[in-house]
Protein backbone atom coordinates (compact mmCIF):
# COMPACT_ATOMS: atom_id res chain seq x y z
CA UNK A 1 0.00 0.00 0.00
CA UNK A 2 1.43 3.23 -0.99
CA UNK A 3 2.13 6.26 1.99
CA UNK A 4 0.10 9.40 1.74
CA UNK A 5 2.46 12.51 2.01
CA UNK A 6 0.77 15.07 4.17
CA UNK A 7 3.25 17.17 3.21
CA UNK A 8 1.53 20.72 1.40
CA UNK A 9 1.86 20.83 -2.30
CA UNK A 10 3.43 24.08 -1.76
CA UNK A 11 5.93 22.47 -0.16
CA UNK A 12 6.31 20.25 -2.85
CA UNK A 13 6.79 22.42 -5.32
CA UNK A 14 9.34 24.45 -3.50
CA UNK A 15 11.37 21.98 -3.27
CA UNK A 16 11.08 20.12 -6.94
CA UNK A 17 11.85 23.73 -8.37
CA UNK A 18 14.98 24.34 -6.08
CA UNK A 19 16.22 20.86 -7.15
CA UNK A 20 15.99 21.76 -10.44
CA UNK A 21 17.84 25.00 -9.41
CA UNK A 22 20.57 23.59 -7.58
CA UNK A 23 19.99 19.23 -7.36
CA UNK A 24 18.25 16.66 -5.73
CA UNK A 25 20.82 16.72 -2.76
CA UNK A 26 21.29 19.98 -2.31
CA UNK A 27 17.00 21.03 -2.38
CA UNK A 28 17.17 17.58 0.68
CA UNK A 29 19.64 19.66 2.82
CA UNK A 30 18.11 23.09 2.43
CA UNK A 31 14.76 21.49 2.88
CA UNK A 32 14.97 18.48 5.74
CA UNK A 33 13.42 16.21 3.31
CA UNK A 34 14.48 13.12 1.96
CA UNK A 35 16.69 13.17 -1.47
CA UNK A 36 14.58 10.16 -2.64
CA UNK A 37 11.21 11.76 -1.71
CA UNK A 38 12.24 15.11 -3.84
CA UNK A 39 13.18 12.84 -6.71
CA UNK A 40 9.80 11.29 -6.90
CA UNK A 41 7.97 14.39 -6.67
CA UNK A 42 10.40 15.68 -9.42
CA UNK A 43 9.14 12.89 -12.06
CA UNK A 44 5.27 13.25 -10.97
CA UNK A 45 3.11 15.41 -13.82
CA UNK A 46 1.93 17.63 -12.16
CA UNK A 47 4.78 19.44 -11.32
CA UNK A 48 6.27 19.15 -14.94
CA UNK A 49 4.18 22.42 -15.99
CA UNK A 50 5.79 24.60 -13.29
CA UNK A 51 9.65 23.28 -13.67
CA UNK A 52 9.49 23.86 -17.44
CA UNK A 53 8.04 26.94 -17.07
CA UNK A 54 10.89 27.83 -14.31
CA UNK A 55 13.60 26.76 -16.74
CA UNK A 56 12.26 29.25 -19.45
CA UNK A 57 11.92 32.19 -16.88
CA UNK A 58 15.54 31.11 -15.84
CA UNK A 59 16.58 30.98 -19.43
CA UNK A 60 15.65 34.76 -20.47
CA UNK A 61 16.61 36.19 -17.34
CA UNK A 62 20.62 34.33 -17.94
CA UNK A 63 20.28 35.10 -21.25
CA UNK A 64 20.30 39.31 -20.19
CA UNK A 65 22.80 38.20 -17.90
CA UNK A 66 25.00 36.81 -20.54
CA UNK A 67 24.28 40.18 -22.58
CA UNK A 68 25.03 42.51 -20.35
CA UNK A 69 28.32 40.72 -19.43
CA UNK A 70 29.26 40.45 -22.54
CA UNK A 71 28.67 44.01 -22.95
CA UNK A 72 30.80 44.78 -20.11
CA UNK A 73 33.43 42.54 -21.25
CA UNK A 74 33.49 45.15 -24.63
CA UNK A 75 33.62 48.47 -22.09
CA UNK A 76 36.35 47.14 -20.27
CA UNK A 77 38.35 45.84 -23.16
CA UNK A 78 37.82 49.29 -24.91
CA UNK A 79 38.89 51.51 -21.56
CA UNK A 80 41.66 49.53 -20.98
CA UNK A 81 40.72 47.99 -17.63
CA UNK A 82 40.56 44.31 -18.49
CA UNK A 83 43.13 42.13 -19.31
CA UNK A 84 41.90 39.70 -22.14
CA UNK A 85 42.28 36.92 -19.82
CA UNK A 86 39.67 38.15 -17.63
CA UNK A 87 37.47 38.94 -20.61
CA UNK A 88 37.84 36.01 -21.83
CA UNK A 89 37.13 34.06 -18.84
CA UNK A 90 34.07 36.12 -17.60
CA UNK A 91 32.92 36.06 -21.39
CA UNK A 92 33.11 32.20 -21.35
CA UNK A 93 31.33 31.97 -17.59
CA UNK A 94 28.30 33.74 -19.05
CA UNK A 95 27.94 31.82 -21.97
CA UNK A 96 28.80 28.25 -21.09
CA UNK A 97 25.84 29.34 -17.92
CA UNK A 98 23.66 30.44 -20.69
CA UNK A 99 23.90 27.57 -23.03
CA UNK A 100 23.80 24.85 -19.77
CA UNK A 101 20.32 26.70 -18.66
CA UNK A 102 18.78 26.45 -22.46
CA UNK A 103 20.26 22.85 -23.31
CA UNK A 104 22.17 24.31 -25.66
CA UNK A 105 25.24 22.75 -24.28
CA UNK A 106 24.21 19.27 -23.85
CA UNK A 107 22.69 19.63 -27.34
CA UNK A 108 23.86 18.53 -30.48
CA UNK A 109 22.02 17.95 -34.25
CA UNK A 110 24.07 17.28 -37.58
CA UNK A 111 22.90 16.27 -40.87
CA UNK A 112 24.45 14.14 -43.40
CA UNK A 113 24.47 12.10 -46.16
CA UNK A 114 24.97 8.43 -45.47
CA UNK A 115 24.72 7.08 -48.58
CA UNK A 116 26.97 9.22 -50.43
CA UNK A 117 29.57 7.03 -49.84
CA UNK A 118 27.95 3.60 -51.03
CA UNK A 119 29.59 1.65 -53.84
CA UNK A 120 27.49 -0.55 -56.16
CA UNK A 121 27.94 -3.44 -54.03
CA UNK A 122 26.57 -1.54 -50.76
CA UNK A 123 23.60 -0.19 -52.88
CA UNK A 124 22.76 -3.11 -54.16
CA UNK A 125 22.63 -4.58 -50.70
CA UNK A 126 20.41 -2.01 -49.59
CA UNK A 127 17.97 -2.76 -52.20
CA UNK A 128 17.99 -6.25 -51.42
CA UNK A 129 17.41 -5.23 -47.62
CA UNK A 130 14.53 -3.03 -48.54
CA UNK A 131 12.90 -6.27 -50.67
CA UNK A 132 13.41 -8.13 -47.91
CA UNK A 133 11.82 -6.23 -45.31
CA UNK A 134 8.83 -4.94 -47.90
CA UNK A 135 7.93 -8.77 -48.49
CA UNK A 136 8.49 -9.59 -45.14
CA UNK A 137 4.51 -8.67 -44.43
CA UNK A 138 3.22 -11.81 -47.13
Amino acid sequence: MARVDGRPRKLKLAAVLAADMVGVVAASQQTGIPASTIHYWSQRPEFAEFRNKTREDMAEEVAIVAHLAWQRVGEALRADKLEPRDALFAADKATTLYQLVTGQATSRSEQRDLTESFDDHEWEALRELLREAANAGD
